[in-house]
């Protein structure tokens, strides 16, 4: 069913990386995961991420034939290869978000992605909400609309930065000059699986923790995973995440990438074969 498996790849903060650039815009950066400035920073155009989500479905009562969602999540960014962590402190990013996905249409309505940086590598473990939100807060975004293709299980989302957010010497624009204190958006583009979690943190991290989930696996009873679950699921996710910084003081205006051209850039900077060969 196709609302099935918009559901099972909705995932949280998802949607797909804007290849096609934000009008007036420029998408490619510095990063220094220090925060010590732009002579430790690295040109980055786009950032591999890697995760988990814990989805929550019910029955749409605003859209007819669609089911709304919730879910909340953490990721990794990588580096380039997507084989190892992307610096020196850990770049984390812990997300809340909603939306609804039906026959009819999607979007992302409502959400909070935060990005961390930690000079300890503990990603996934049972410190914070799995070890994804306790380093230092750089930045936090608004989600403003996203998308998802129910036909290649992916999505995309576009969030605006909170005003204030952003922490200075971390984030840098093309010319070197700090983005705290200016106004930019954020692209999101993954593309998932749902799976089974056993054997990691993410039930009683994320489902539990994070999403205050009260059913089965946060209860006392176990959990039950299902490929077919209507009602929640967890997910595995790959993707990409771009900036997009205005140009020359011109308005940030919001494009809406085409999935098949964001699938093309999210296999080029990603194998899915990578990112899970790391965390096997």
């Amino acid at each position: 069913m196709p609302v099935i498996r918009s559901l099972a790849f909705a995932l949280g903060g998802a949607a797909f990386l804007a290849v096609v650039p934000t009008a007036h815009a420029v998408s490619g950066w510095y990063l220094n995961p220090e925060g010590s400035g732009i002579d430790g920073a690295s040109y980055v155009s786009a950032l591999n991420v890697g995760g988990y989500g814990f989805i929550e479905q019910s029955i749409s009562q605003s859209h007819l034939f669609a089911l709304d969602f919730e879910e909340h999540g953490a990721y990794q960014v990588f580096n380039d290869a997507g084989t190892a962590p992307f610096g020196s402190h850990d770049i984390t990013v812990s997300y809340a978000v909603s939306g609804y996905v039906g026959l009819f249409g999607s979007d992302f309505s409502a959400g909070t992605i935060d990005i961390y940086a930690d000079e300890i590598f503990d990603f996934g473990s049972t410190n914070a909400q799995f070890g994804a939100n306790n380093g230092t807060r750089i930045a936090s975004f608004a989600v403003d609309t996203g998308q998802i293709d129910v036909l290649n299980g992916q999505a995309f989302l576009q969030a605006s930065v909170v005003s204030g957010s952003v922490v200075s010497g971390y984030f840098f624009d093309t010319n070197g000059l700090d983005l705290a204190g200016r106004d930019f958006s954020f692209s999101l583009g993954v593309q998932n699986a749902v799976i089974d979690p056993s054997g990691t943190n993410v039930v009683a991290e994320i489902a539990c923790e994070q999403a205050g989930f009260t059913g089965r696996g946060c209860n006392g009873r176990p959990y039950r995973a299902s490929f077919l679950n209507l009602a929640y699921s967890t997910v595995q996710d790959v993707g990409v995440v771009s900036f997009n910084i205005p140009d020359g003081g011109l308005a940030n205006v919001a494009a809406v990438p085409e999935p098949a051209s964001a699938l093309m850039m999210l296999s080029g900077l990603l194998g899915i074969g990578a990112w899970r060969r790391l965390r096997g």
